[in-house]
């Protein structure tokens, strides 16, 4: 019929891996450097919960899942300053529509994440966020007789969602993508 499940946790982390980037004088130029350093310290505390149901109407199912998250981290060269953990964000889900008949099946289905932290600067005013994204998604497929031949497409991003980046504050953006809808079709064999 379905599966609803849910769960708490908690996790302390000792010399987690993040991506630092700092200016350094080479012969009179300026470089932005970028690397991976280890952290201090960090922590993350939240709760996942989740929804799976074969049938809500008829011939339809959904998928739902949704994980929150507080996260703290601490770095060395910024003592006493603490910020959320790098490439951690606050928000988390999934939600999917999908439907099965006769050998077809579709889904329609919304992902999206939170903003969170990129890249670690030397202060929290030079932060790198990836941020907030939200993008829909389709797949399609028809299974052709009683054979293992089957038709599909799939495409993504039916929205035109941005990839984007921003530095400290939401309004110094410094990287917009756009990337329209792409997508897949063709023929799948299973035997």
């Amino acid at each position: 019929v379905g599966v609803l499940s849910g769960g708490f946790f908690h996790k302390r982390l000792d010399d987690y891996i993040y991506v630092f980037t700092y200016e350094e004088d080479r012969d009179g130029e300026t470089f932005d450097v970028t690397q991976p350093l280890n952290g201090e310290k960090g922590t993350l505390t939240g709760f996942e919960a989740a929804i799976q149901s074969a049938r809500v109407l008829g011939d339809f199912g959904l998928l739902a899942n949704y994980t929150y998250t507080d996260s703290e981290a601490e770095f060395p060269d910024r003592e006493g300053e603490k910020a959320s953990l790098p490439g951690q964000a606050k928000h988390v889900g999934n939600v999917a529509l999908l439907f099965e008949q006769g050998g077809f099946s579709g889904r329609l289905a919304l992902n999206f994440h939170g903003r969170y932290i990129a890249e670690v600067g030397g202060d929290a005013s030079e932060d790198v966020y990836k941020d907030n994204h939200s993008q829909l998604d389709f797949a399609a497929s028809q299974r052709i007789g009683g054979t293992g031949l089957r038709l599909f497409v799939e495409v993504n991003n039916l929205t035109n969602e941005p990839l984007r980046f921003y530095e400290g504050s939401e309004d110094r953006p410094i990287q917009e993508e756009y990337y329209r809808w792409w997508g897949a079709f063709g023929v799948k064999w299973d035997f």
